[in-house]
């Protein structure tokens, strides 16, 4: 099985010998890989890498993503690959009722997830934290309402309706993040998804966590979408916006809650990662580098976790490639989409 390789800490350089990929700290080589068996290179501290590894990867089609914060600073991507028909019928459908489709049923799969999710929540606090376990339940079952709020939103090209649709999704997702604060322990000073800059500037460990983790995804789903042949930046969901890979976050939505989220109160509530795991630089939350290792490891585990799908035993990483792949066969009228969702 292909391995993601991660690189952290500080110090380490990325290098070429013999046709192998050498990992160095100090001048001495830590390990050795054969890239034939590396899909995913993550360098997530102030590390270095060489012109020579970066072509040996690029060669070896292996995905290389570097981390900056909570942000993807950048990424050695696949040449555009697929169908030109698909990028033209992605373009075609903006226009047309498969803009509509496609972003009502994203945002389903996520009510979806928040709702199993809160519901697998509730089911582990009902003997030992009953009045969390019912606020859990009626969180729940306020979400399952905007679903079927949802359902009720019709139009004709994604323009008419985003607004609405996006409307939905914000309640919902208050009802949520007010419904997951009940279950982060009182010291980690968590209030839900809100700053005052919006929440990619965290205020809290908490968010920085999540920050963090969705950075991770959204590079994995940019990765599925570019397999796929899709444009990364003509979403649906997500308006155009200069710079924003737009389809990539519309894929994300489905994944938030299974691989970041649920990682991340697991980290949480487990005290694995404590309060004190993070620094201020101007009012602004920075995780340390051990609470990073400890999140990233989690989330990687998740993405390479076994499940079931459309009867298949496959890794979480192949259904979000499975999914941008189905966007794209959608896209091309070559039959129905149904997004991801997970009952736990």
């Amino acid at each position: 099985m292909l391995m993601r390789l991660v690189i952290d800490g500080f110090g380490k350089f990325i290098g070429v010998e013999n046709g192998m990929v050498v990992i160095r700290e100090k001048k001495q080589v830590l390990r050795k890989f054969n890239p034939e068996e590396l899909k995913q290179v993550v360098i997530a501290g102030k590390s270095a890498i060489s012109s020579d590894a970066l072509i040996l990867l690029a060669e070896k089609g292996v995905d290389v993503v570097i981390l900056s914060g909570s942000e993807v600073a950048a990424r050695l991507s696949h040449t555009l690959i697929g169908t030109v028909k698909t990028r033209r019928e992605q373009y075609l459908a903006y226009y047309d009722k498969r803009s509509v489709i496609l972003a009502k049923e994203i945002v389903k799969a996520k009510l979806k997830n928040q709702s199993n999710f809160l519901f697998n929540l509730a089911k582990a606090r009902k003997e030992t934290s009953p009045k969390i376990a019912e606020g859990l339940i009626e969180a729940k079952e306020a979400i399952d309402q905007k679903i079927n709020v949802l359902h009720s939103v019709e139009g004709e090209k994604i323009d008419e309706v985003r607004d609405h649709i996006l409307g939905i999704e914000g309640l919902a997702s208050d009802i949520y993040w007010n419904a997951i604060a009940s279950v982060i322990p009182a010291e980690y000073l968590f209030s839900g998804r809100r700053g005052n800059q919006g929440p990619r500037f965290a205020q809290d460990i908490v968010n920085a966590m999540l920050n963090y983790g969705y950075a991770v995804l959204h590079a994995e789903c940019l990765k599925a979408v570019e397999l796929a042949g899709l444009d990364p930046y003509a979403g649906f969901l997500h308006a155009d916006r200069s710079g924003r890979t737009s389809i990539s976050i519309d894929l994300m939505e489905c994944f938030r809650q299974v691989v970041v989220d649920r990682a991340v109160v697991k980290l949480v509530t487990q005290s694995q990662v404590k309060p004190e795991d993070c620094r201020f630089e101007n009012f602004i939350c920075i995780l340390n580098e051990e609470a990073k290792r400890k999140l990233l490891s989690e989330i990687i585990e998740r993405l390479e976790a076994k499940i079931q799908y459309r009867g298949k035993n496959m890794s979480l990483s192949a259904v979000i490639l499975n999914q941008a792949r189905e966007i794209a066969s959608f896209l091309r009228n070559e039959g129905a989409y149904e997004a991801y969702t997970q009952s736990w």
